[in-house]
């Protein structure tokens, strides 16, 4: 049995999910890139491949996009019993989705989220053409069916799995104890006594950290940035123009680097305007972390449940962030490890198997 997967760049938690598929089913996967230019080179540095693939390595066009006949080749040389799709976003992937449809060859989408968008009929129209041909899907959750079903998916063609980035050994089995959050914050140089909410991502726009910098303003609680990015001496004028002295920006981590913040803190929290999936979420709440995030991110609706282990605020309603602000509760932290330990690599990996054995029978 030979599959083939077709991916962007080998993000590290994608990486780790092949390894994993590769112990239930052998797979072969192309990389269009070897990384995206926008990316932190550490956030590839511990990747280990414990499966078949290879590179494109030429015809890299802006952050992520390429454009390459390497795939198609590649199809051509060999017969595959499932072919999938991570994506059609960019020109290698439209072109070899495009000569999949000509030859009449089946394809699967996996998709990591998705977002409905305002957009010409033009771009809708070329959405729907690569979207509505695939024979099955692979999504993570409800919300992101509601973006292939938009563009012409057949529902019942959707299989789902945990879009994880953490293994089921990493999740902690309880919350740490208050003590145990003091002594680690000592080791981590960070204020002791304080309540602490962070919050790992790009320092970039869309990630909208202006808004959440402002919703710590006039307010005893601490705010932990950690990532780095373009915006990031935006941030800093903001905070000295408005003399903020609970707000402490920390360079950017890898996801092995951040448990320990993780668990120094209180509260994840996040106020991103658009996230086509937003894994940092899981990741946060796998360490006993409740957590705050904004209605745009797709994982915000597959996890998280109001007054259980978090909160869904609006961006558009600072009430309903300022609200959750002062409501999280150390109650929360175990409904917020018991959500993540439903959402693991090893979960995903088997519920993928599942779904590629159905597809193949069909």
């Amino acid at each position: 049995m030979r599959i083939l997967i077709v991916f962007n760049q080998p993000a590290p938690y994608k990486v780790n999910l092949f390894n994993e598929l590769n112990k239930l089913i052998p797979i072969e996967v192309i990389f269009e890139r070897m990384y995206a230019s926008n990316r932190d080179y550490k956030f590839y540095s511990l990747n280990s491949y414990e499966f078949e693939h290879k590179f494109i390595k030429t015809g890299y066009i802006g952050n992520e996009n390429s454009i390459s006949f390497e795939i198609i080749k590649t199809i051509r040389k060999k017969h595959y019993d499932l072919i999938v799709m991570n994506g059609y976003a960019t020109i290698s992937e439209m072109l070899t989705i495009t000569y999949l449809k000509l030859k009449k060859i089946p394809y699967v989408l996996f998709i990591n989220g998705g977002i409905v968008k305002n957009e010409s009929d033009v771009k809708y129209a070329i959405k729907k053409s690569f979207i509505s041909k695939a024979k099955y899907y692979l999504s993570p959750c409800a919300k992101a069916d509601e973006y292939l079903c938009y563009y012409g998916a057949n529902k019942e063609k959707i299989f789902h799995y945990p879009n994880s980035t953490i293994f089921n050994h990493q999740i902690l089995d309880r919350p740490l104890s208050k003590l145990e959050k003091q002594e680690l914050r000592k080791q981590l140089n960070l204020p002791i006594y304080s309540q602490i909410f962070v919050s790992p991502c790009q320092f970039i726009e869309r990630k909208n950290n202006i808004q959440l910098l402002k919703s710590f303003l006039n307010t005893d609680k601490i705010l932990l940035l950690i990532g780095s990015g373009v915006q990031k001496p935006l941030y800093e004028n903001f905070i000295k123009q408005n003399q903020m002295n609970n707000v402490i920006i920390l360079d950017y981590k890898d996801a092995f680097e951040l448990i320990p913040y993780y668990r120094a803190s209180d509260c994840f929290i996040t106020l991103s305007k658009e996230d086509i999936y937003g894994h940092t979420l899981n990741e946060a709440m796998s360490q006993g972390l409740p957590a705050i995030s904004s209605d745009r991110a797709i994982s915000t609706w597959h996890l998280l449940k109001n007054g259980i282990n978090g909160y869904i605020v609006d961006i558009k309603k600072q009430e309903t962030i300022d609200y959750a602000i002062s409501n999280i509760s150390d109650n929360m932290a175990q409904a917020a490890i018991d959500t993540a330990k439903q959402n693991t690599i090893e979960e995903a990996a088997i519920k993928i198997h599942q779904a590629i054995l159905e597809m193949i029978k069909k």
